[in-house]
């Protein structure tokens, strides 16, 4: 400590700045720093607390996944010096690799929050850049920016704030120790500028202050409660105020990431009534009080899609999906979001050329090479991973294999272990070639390196239906007790407790291997009994997109009806998949053959302009790819 001290003294005179609370910050933060996540009681707080990476719980924390991961970890990039707080910058995977000075760019649109005092402008703009990338998610880059912002207006209190901001945790990603502690340094210095600001900027840096605490064993589920409460605080003081509508609505939705509706949809849980009025006054679809409504807020429809994408209503988004690109369209992650209603919704065309455009938006990106790990193998896969399954949805086989290529390299091993709700879209390519790819090409496929289950299972069920496909039954069989094996690995078994349905997935797989060699051997009684139970499986998984199981089984259960000659059944097991998975081309196509075979006109002409609508294969669905 007299070592700390001594150091400390040959700082520059700026460093004493920092308050005693602050250096307690940095001092505590560390692997042995208390779960930042707290005790969070949503599913996707629960899967993120079993998915947080070795180091960042307590001693006394139940076991998680990451930590069941044997892979050592790889080296972290060097860090450049940046700034008066430097030493001091987070270093996870929601960091940028580079803490140089970033461009500003000319592509993010048009939002602008007016806080900065500057002369020439140049902290503003980057003070709206990291304001623009914020809302996109993009926070490693959002916080490069409101860095600059700070170096071209030291007294800019908002500039601090911004930093702030994107450091805590948010639906899709907790927030790690050191970037905690980096935050409460820079609220102190904040909190002795924002006066010079006035009343809103105080208020908006004390309400944030709520969110970090120098003490790394606080509770993250009441410091974000009391951030919340402090929000709806400051929205009464202010309630004309847009941005502060919308940062309101924000802390409410990071209490319970992802879980927003019971009752399939119908049902709004805890404050999501709260959240979705706050959003729709910001956009003007509801008059809330004396809002100023700012429909073209990027922030205020992204946030939208997420509140209402799990509900019963998410065609509600639909027209502010449609705008959202044009007023943002630098920013990947929302040139994609539009695709989470596109995809409830079946609009599979759309959705794959949203996220098209929103790959290579982020291609464009990465090209400056400061990206977060975060961004750029878990965003960036994110749109790849949807350009595969929108394409596999409407048949196009090879749009489906090239985005597999193209995923399949973009997840590294340790973004695996760091963010693992990247294993999943590692393992999706697997399910592509499962579809397209001829048998004797499957069984080519290497088998994945490392130790991810996930991933391996999704191998294992490749091969398992490509054998089954060459008749080779008992190879298949062994394939299929493989999944069953992997279900019962120890970083699968402790999935279900944090709100992700490991097990439920892989027996999905292994359930399907059985029914497709049932199916081969010509035991279609037996194959739909398989596939009605995996179908049943897949009805009580959780709401995710793309979805935890790459299609609808009870198509496929379907088929085995009708290869049965049971058409009206199979036709109730194609309209169960359309309901799951509405204009699905290959329900649709099962649904034809059913019509078909029961003379039903009215229902041939029905599938067949699904068919027209949303098929965009070159070829046909077939029987037994259903």
């Amino acid at each position: 400590m007299t070592t700390f001290i001594a150091q400390r003294c040959r700082l520059s005179a700026r460093s004493v700045l920092l308050s005693a609370t602050a250096i307690l910050a940095i001092l505590a933060a560390g692997p042995a720093a208390a779960c930042p996540l707290g005790s969070h009681d949503s599913p996707r707080v629960r899967m993120l607390h079993a998915l947080q990476k070795p180091g960042q719980h307590g001693a006394g924390h139940h076991m998680n996944v990451a930590q069941l991961q044997s892979q050592p970890q790889e080296a972290q990039p060097k860090r450049t010096e940046l700034g008066t707080y430097s030493r001091d910058l987070p270093k996870g995977a929601a960091a940028p690799r580079s803490d140089g000075k970033p461009p500003l760019y000319d592509n993010l649109g048009q939002l602008s929050w007016a806080v900065t005092k500057d002369k020439n402008g140049q902290a503003q703009a980057y003070f709206d850049q990291g304001y623009r990338l914020g809302w996109g998610f993009n926070h490693a880059e959002a916080a490069r920016a409101f860095r600059a912002a700070q170096d071209l207006d030291p007294n800019c209190a908002m500039c601090l704030w911004g930093e702030a901001w994107v450091l805590g945790p948010h639906i899709n990603y907790p927030m790690d120790a050191d970037a905690n502690a980096r935050a409460v340094v820079v609220l102190e210095k904040a909190r002795s500028l924002a006066p010079n600001g006035g009343d809103l900027q105080v208020a908006l840096v004390e309400a944030l202050s709520k969110r970090h605490s120098p003490d790394p064993s606080a509770d993250r589920k009441a410091l974000d409660q009391a951030y919340a409460d402090a929000m709806e605080a400051v929205q009464a003081r202010f309630p004309q105020n847009a941005h502060v509508a919308l940062l309101t609505a924000d802390a409410i939705m990071n209490l319970t990431p992802w879980d927003y509706w019971a009752d399939g949809g119908k049902t709004p849980k805890g404050k999501t009534e709260r959240m979705v009025a706050l959003i729709e006054g910001v956009l003007g679809t509801k008059q809330l009080g004396p809002l100023e409504p700012d429909p073209d807020h990027p922030g205020a429809i992204h946030l939208y899609i997420h509140a209402i994408e799990s509900s019963d209503h998410p065609e509600q988004a639909a027209p502010h999906a449609e705008r959202l690109e044009k007023l943002i369209p630098g920013a990947g992650h929302l040139v994609h979001m539009p695709s989470h209603i596109w995809y409830r919704l079946g609009r599979w065309r759309e959705s794959l050329d949203a996220n098209v455009r929103a790959a290579a938006a982020d291609e464009a990106f990465l090209k400056q090479d400061s990206a977060s790990l975060l961004y750029s193998e878990a965003y960036y896969a994110h749109n790849v991973h949807f350009v595969m399954v929108s394409a596999l949805t409407g048949g196009d086989g090879q749009t489906t294999l090239d985005a597999a290529q193209k995923l399949s390299g973009i997840v590294s091993d340790r973004a695996k272990r760091e963010v693992p709700w990247t294993q999943p879209i590692a393992a999706a390519p697997y399910n592509a070639h499962a579809l397209f790819s001829k048998p004797e090409d499957v069984l080519a496929l290497p088998k994945p390196q490392g130790d991810f289950p996930l991933v391996e299972a999704s191998w294992h069920y490749a091969r398992g239906v490509a054998l089954a496909r060459l008749g080779r039954a008992d190879e298949a069989r062994a394939e299929a007790a493989a999944i069953d094996a992997l279900a019962k690995r120890p970083e699968v078994t402790a999935l279900p407790d944090a709100g992700v349905p490991g097990p439920d997935v892989l027996t999905i797989a292994a359930r399907e291997v059985e029914a497709r060699i049932a199916q081969a051997a010509g035991d279609q009684a037996k194959a739909a009994t398989l596939f009605a139970e995996a179908a049943t499986i897949q009805d009580r998984l959780p709401y995710m997109e793309p979805p935890y199981w790459y299609y609808p089984v009870h198509q496929s259960l379907g088929a085995a009806l009708m290869a049965q000659g049971k058409p009206a059944e199979a036709e109730d097991a194609f309209r169960a998949a359309l309901q799951r998975s509405p204009n699905n081309g290959w329900a649709a196509a099962g649904l034809l053959l059913a019509a078909k075979a029961r003379g039903d006109q009215k229902t041939v002409e029905e599938a067949q302009t699904l068919m027209q609508k949303n098929w965009f294969g070159t070829d046909m669905p077939v029987p037994d790819q259903l």
